[in-house]
């Protein structure tokens, strides 16, 4: 079974922006299309270690809250969470943009990869990491 970290951000994470990241957490990997463009497959030679969903925008501010209830949530090194995000908040005032990156089951340090990335996108992009379940920051 994949694990999947969710990047919620407040600028569009655009291709540029995952090929930068991809570029800086793990140079030694190339990236193909898949999916009519909407996913990016993240690949260590021949296997596909991570998949990339293409962004989304959110619309409605407490949608996140509503979806991931609960989640841990990690911010870049050097960011801090939004206050939307604590117990208090009501979700977001402004839309967002959510990104999913997954880790293929079974892959050598999968999840280690799809960690780095999701936070090299949410640092680029302005955002946080919400992880999967079990994964604590």
């Amino acid at each position: 079974m994949s694990s999947r970290w969710v990047v919620v951000s407040t600028g569009e994470p655009h291709r540029r922006t995952v090929v930068e990241a991809l570029a800086s957490t793990m140079p030694e990997m190339s990236m193909r299309e898949a999916a009519a463009g909407e996913v990016l497959e993240i690949l260590d030679g021949d296997s596909v270690p991570l998949v990339v969903e293409l962004p989304r925008l959110i619309r409605l501010p407490g949608e996140v809250m509503r979806l991931h209830p609960g989640a841990e949530v990690s911010a870049p090194a050097g960011s801090a969470i939004p206050e939307f995000f604590t117990a208090e908040g009501t979700g977001s005032p402004a839309p967002l943009w959510w990104l999913e990156v997954y880790a293929a089951s079974g892959a050598p340090d999968g999840g280690r990869l799809a960690d780095a990335l999701s936070h090299a996108i949410a640092r680029l992009a302005g955002g946080v990491v919400l992880l999967p379940d079990g994964v604590r920051a």
